[in-house]
């Protein structure tokens, strides 16, 4: 910046009745932010710095509260298959819900580390009220290839086409080229 200019800087504040420019402060209790445009580069550089701190907090404190969570690619193809088929017998797609696809996801996980199948403890990791789980647990060389299993079997076609889920959680874990789905599913109430 040349010699003898002040960064420019211009208040606005954002009270109840709107944006204000000017304004000196925020009274006492008032309800309101202040932002100040700053046209000096150390105070830019300060305020992008403290944006992404704001902006990684924000992220990091979604992720943990399940808002707009970010699933995997695998997870949403497997759940893109699993709606693929609901849409076929006419049923509605279901949604991912949060606690059952971080629940499938970490028992899909331990699938893949004992290279073998079980079913968890349904209820175990669903921290919101439910009136229903279900789920399915499956392993082949690929996600279409076990979707499929699923929908030759009636006990798994059954959970996949049921009309009273509103939600569901994916699982996906790949361990010596062999695949783990799971499955949960959700109605909460």
């Amino acid at each position: 910046m040349p010699a003898g200019h002040a960064p420019r800087v211009v208040r606005w504040v954002i009270g109840p009745k709107g944006p204000r420019r000017g304004a000196e402060s925020l009274k006492s209790g008032s309800k309101g932010v202040e932002i100040i445009h700053m046209s000096s580069p150390v105070k830019i550089r300060a305020a992008i710095r403290t944006g992404l701190a704001v902006l990684v907090a924000f992220t990091a404190f979604a992720a943990l509260t399940g808002c707009n969570p970010v699933y995997t690619r695998q997870q949403e193809e497997v759940r893109e298959q699993m709606n693929h088929d609901r849409r076929v017998y006419g049923r509605s797609n279901l949604p991912m819900q949060f606690d059952a696809a971080v629940k499938a996801q970490a028992w899909a996980e331990k699938l893949a580390r004992d290279g073998r199948l079980s079913h968890s403890n349904l209820p175990s990791g669903i921290n919101v009220r439910w009136c229903a789980l279900g789920e399915n647990v499956g392993m082949g060389p690929n996600s279409i290839v076990v979707q499929a299993a699923y929908m030759k079997s009636p006990a798994h076609r059954t959970n996949i086409l049921s009309t009273k889920w509103n939600g569901v959680g994916i699982g996906y874990a790949r361990r010596n080229n062999t695949t783990y789905t799971v499955q949960v599913f959700i109605k909460t109430c």
